[in-house]
């Protein structure tokens, strides 16, 4: 069960060479408590700890882990048979060592078709998509793990299956497992570069929304700027789980020593 008090941390980048023992401190040193393990960071690493030992970093530090599955070279409605095998296989091994590390949830996303292929395909890749995640959620729900489906953000050529309030709603639905395991991580950033606010969001999906990814952008870029306000925005939310996603420690630090009023993205409401 989630914790009554909503816990704040950030995210491992596959861009920081730090080790896992070393964010943990410095994100505990700044009176954060909870830090998202990424697939594509640990991925790239030899040094990631065994779950015997994030369990004792955990303990030891009073944190909470999630995890992103694999993303970076993913796609959850590849055509190919074997290709998208392997897409169920490597989120599944990821809520393997989510339950085995007691991390929280799942970050997964839900995949995109290009919009230059002929309807029947970008259908095809869409019904494969949820085929893959529906798979994944059915496994987490036999581990007692959260797998939490992400809104990305819009981009032209592509459709991105999970991109807008309504697409999001209808991918659960399709994919058909019940809402204490197929759950929601509310991207803040992918929200407003896709020009929706973010509380369409929380209008819809309300205490479903498990997770939330915190970062700021011009409305066009997918940038992950700092964003200074991220506690009230959070506060709007009121999800138990709000992971700061940046591009460097010194980001993270911007976001800490900001203002807590009402600045950046959500000054824009």
């Amino acid at each position: 069960m989630p914790d009554p008090t909503p816990r704040f941390g950030a995210a491992v980048d596959i861009r920081f060479e730090t080790s896992i023992d070393s964010f943990v401190a410095f994100l505990t040193e700044r009176g954060l408590d909870h830090v998202e393990l990424r697939a594509g960071y640990l991925d790239a690493r030899e040094d990631t700890p065994e779950p015997a030992a994030l369990r004792r970093v955990a303990d030891e530090h009073g944190v909470t882990f999630s995890v992103h599955a694999p993303h970076i070279d993913l796609a959850p409605g590849t055509i190919n048979d074997p290709l998208r095998s392997g897409a169920v296989e490597a989120i599944r091994d990821t809520v393997e060592f989510a339950a085995a590390i007691d991390a929280v949830g799942v970050v997964v996303h839900g995949g995109a078709a290009r919009t230059r292929y002929p309807a029947r395909v970008r259908e095809s890749v869409r019904s494969r998509a949820v085929e893959t995640i529906r798979a994944c959620a059915q496994h987490a729900a036999a581990v007692d793990i959260p797998l939490c489906v992400e809104n990305q953000r819009s981009k032209a050529g592509v459709r991105r299956f999970t991109a807008t309030p309504d697409r999001l709603a209808t991918f659960l639905d399709d994919v058909g497992v019940g809402s204490d395991t197929l759950r929601i991580t509310l991207d803040i950033g992918h929200a407003k570069a896709s020009g929706i606010e973010y509380d369409r969001f929380v209008d819809r999906f309300d205490d479903r929304i498990h997770l939330v990814h915190l970062h700021d952008n011009d409305g066009k870029t997918d940038a992950h700027d700092p964003l200074p306000s991220f506690r009230s925005v959070a506060d709007d939310i009121g999800a138990p789980y709000n992971v700061l996603e940046m591009k460097s420690h010194d980001d993270i630090e911007r976001s800490l020593e900001g203002p807590a009023g009402r600045t950046g993205l959500d000054s824009a409401r």
